[in-house]
Formats: structure tokens, C-alpha cells, sequence
């Protein structure tokens, strides 16, 4: 497996990966940008294979769970991927049928301290790098489970402000269930 993306956490790869960017962005100008998302995107979706593989290997993944309650099912899935990969925890929760994913400004992230010392960054490359990555994660989700729809997207970043959260959004759509349980 690829050991970039944010599942590395060494500061130093996230430099070097950042660093790639920016001589992609040197020769290929905003066209780089389309093909970094997509390269973070089958990075995520091939670690989101690797963890559903590893649960269904150690009998920790219900099927029939999942598709009586996909919002939470995806809570779970995305829960235990930051907890297993450790680091920086965001704040996960529900609120009707979607999963927010939140990293407070108390918290460090990574990306912000590596494009500190990377060559050059672009402005979006939060949005690129770790959003990307993390849509890919949950997309294995809509690919073994076709009832369900998951409708991604980001709320808040810190590229709003240095004040900001980083807030992202994971509406679940199923014919099943439109709403988490009370």
C-alpha cells in the first residue's frame, strides 16, 4: 500500500507529498489539482477496503446491522478507522440522517503544520487532500451496500478563517431509514 495520504502521519511524508503537489501544480497548473483528488480519493477507497476486509476477517462487521441502521453503521466505520489509525480524533456524531466529522481548532492537524514548511501549497489543498481521502474511505460503504446514497460534503475548514473548525458532512440517503433512531 501507498504509505502517503493522512493515514501516514509522519510530518515529514506529509511535507514530501505536499512538495509533489507543488510540482505538479508547476507544470500542469490547476489541471494537477483534478488528478491529486482523484489519486486521494482511490487512496482513501482502498484504505475503506482494507478496513471492511480486516473487520469481516476478525468477525467485527454486521451486514445485517448496517443495513437496518446505515447512519449509524457509517458513523461506526468512520469512528474506527481515526481511532484505529490514532492521531488526531475528530468529534464524530449524528444529527438526523448525517454523520458529522469535526476537528477543533484546539486540535493540531497535520496538513496545516506540514504546508509550514512544504515548498509551496495551494490554498485548497485541504479540500483535495484530506476531504478526498476521506470520501473515498466511505464510498466503499455505497459500493457493497447499493440501497444507500452518501452525499459528502464540507460544512466548514479552517481555510475559512484561523478561527475555524474543520466541520465535514456525510448524508446518508436510504430507502430504509431516513433518520437515526431516537
Amino acid at each position: 500500500m501507498n504509505d502517503k495520504g493522512i493515514n501516514n502521519l509522519s510530518i515529514q511524508t506529509r511535507v514530501e507529498e505536499l512538495n509533489d503537489f507543488a510540482l505538479l501544480h508547476k507544470y500542469f497548473g490547476n489541471l494537477a489539482f483534478k488528478a491529486i483528488q482523484k489519486n486521494n480519493f482511490y487512496s482513501g477507497f482502498t484504505i475503506g477496503m482494507e478496513r471492511i476486509t480486516i473487520l469481516l476477517k476478525e468477525d467485527n462487521f454486521n451486514i445485517e446491522a448496517f443495513q437496518s441502521n446505515p447512519i449509524e453503521g457509517v458513523r461506526k466505520f468512520i469512528h474506527g478507522y481515526f481511532a484505529d489509525r490514532g492521531g488526531n480524533m475528530p468529534d464524530i456524531w449524528i444529527e438526523g440522517n448525517t454523520v458529522y466529522l469535526e476537528t477543533k481548532i484546539c486540535k493540531n492537524c497535520l496538513t496545516i503544520e506540514a504546508e509550514k514548511l512544504a515548498e509551496q501549497c495551494h490554498e485548497d489543498v485541504c479540500a483535495i487532500y484530506c476531504r478526498t481521502f476521506a470520501k473515498g474511505i466511505v464510498s466503499v460503504l455505497e459500493d457493497f451496500f447499493p440501497e444507500i446514497v452518501i452525499n459528502f460534503y464540507n460544512v466548514s475548514s479552517r481555510r475559512d478563517g484561523k478561527e475555524s473548525d474543520c466541520r465535514e458532512a456525510f448524508q446518508i440517503l436510504s430507502p430504509k431509514r431516513t433518520e437515526n433512531p431516537k
